[in-house]
């Protein structure tokens, strides 16, 4: 008796969940443990599967950095972009301190919540800036500058007087800043004496939005 054909339905289905579960992983580890620590055996291990289906699906590790990368690059863009719509959209002003709230805010309540789809990509993103000059993964990286540019197109429309240098160079140390708090394990903690955790992010929000806004008006005198 001959075997039933598995129709070609399931077989994309099963091979779909297979290749999400290789992502899942993959965000997890480079989260974790950054890009050179994480090897695809490691990735392998977390997401259930052998070797060679890692392989069969994204042939080696920069690959998968790439897919995960840009997997949910979309629903970070979506984040950002409907804060911006209801900061733009709420009464009063909307000036230097509104849209860099509208901006970060996404990245600390995603990265202090557990259960967001978001958490552990954006943590993996942040750790993976560290290898930014590896010739392999910066065109990768290069496709989170579409975030950035969020971030400095609404502010070069507000701050119209503002140096070009010197907006550039605010948005870098911002996203900087961003960065480090995001992937940060506990410095966070030990230097502000317990008054603020690398666990609560959301916690810290006002404190950096002030400092933020501050630097951005003291660049445009």
């Amino acid at each position: 008796m001959s075997t039933p054909a598995i129709p070609h339905s399931a077989r994309s289905t099963k091979g779909e969940a297979t290749r999400h579960a290789i992502l899942d992983a993959c965000e997890v580890l480079f989260a974790q443990n950054g890009y050179l620590g994480t090897s695809l055996r490691d990735i392998a291990a977390q997401a259930g599967v052998r070797m060679g289906v890692v392989h069969y699906h994204f042939g080696n590790k920069h690959l998968i950095l790439d897919a995960a990368l840009e997997r949910k690059l979309p629903l970070l863009q979506g984040r950002i972009a409907a804060s911006f719509e209801l900061a733009e959209a709420a009464e009063g002003e909307f000036g230097p301190r509104e849209i860099v709230t509208a901006f970060i805010l996404p990245f600390l309540t995603a990265a202090s919540c557990e259960a967001s789809p978001l958490r552990n990509y954006i943590v993996m993103t942040s750790h993976l800036m560290s290898a930014y000059r590896m010739p392999e993964l910066r065109p990768i990286l290069a496709k989170l500058s579409v975030i950035s540019g969020m971030l400095t197109e609404r502010l070069r429309i507000h701050l119209p007087a503002m140096a070009e240098s010197d907006l550039l160079a605010a948005v870098y140390l911002i996203e900087a800043a961003l960065i480090f708090m995001v992937q940060d394990p506990g410095f966070l903690d030990d230097l502000t004496d317990g008054h603020f955790s690398a666990r609560k992010l959301e916690d810290i929000a006002q404190p950096a939005l002030r400092f933020f806004t501050a630097g951005l008006v003291s660049l445009q005198a």
